[in-house]
């Protein structure tokens, strides 16, 4: 019972956390309502007990990448959205995203109520015995895209700061 309320909570921290970073106008409160969102990806990560992949959520995705990005957002000039506005197109394409994701969650949860057995091959393996294999794929395969990644957000904050620096050099050529 406890189990329950407690995966329906971080289910809900998963999904609220999303959808309000999509939906609101401040990109410091969208950036903080993903911080909400990653966490409660984190506990999804404690129910199939993935504790490794629920540790690597919280350290590297809330403690880093998004300290990143809220460092990155304090560096916009529109923090507060007054000067966004969001395109029609973009809002017909985020509704049917939002309709596909929702069709899949039904799906999902259709099928976690329905409380099938697990394939034998799940069963066989004991719960956090998966680590090797996950550092193989973090140090084998995956190794490039994952330093792309670091190199990406790093290109990003460094071109977020220039934008930014920019901006007020124009602002006080204009004023000065």
């Amino acid at each position: 019972m406890i189990a329950a309320a407690l995966f329906l909570a971080c289910c809900g921290l998963a999904i609220a956390g999303a959808l309000g970073a999509a939906l609101v106008r401040n990109l410091f409160h969208a950036a903080l309502l993903l911080g909400l969102s990653l966490c409660g990806v984190a506990g999804l990560y404690l129910f199939l007990h993935a504790y490794y992949l629920a540790c690597v959520q919280i350290v590297v995705y809330v403690g880093g990448i998004l300290v990143l990005i809220l460092f990155a957002t304090l560096f916009s000039a529109d923090v507060m959205g007054r000067l966004q506005r969001t395109p029609r197109w973009l809002l017909a394409l985020g509704t049917v995203g939002a309709a596909v994701a929702g069709s899949t969650a039904w799906q999902l949860g259709s099928q976690v109520l329905a409380a099938r057995p697990a394939p034998a091959a799940v069963r066989e393996t004991p719960p956090g015995h998966d680590v090797g294999a996950i550092g193989d794929l973090l140090l084998g395969d995956w190794l490039l895209p994952f330093l792309a990644a670091g190199f990406l957000l790093t290109v990003a904050l460094v071109g977020a700061v220039a934008t930014v620096r920019r901006h007020q050099r124009t602002r006080e050529v204009a004023h000065g």
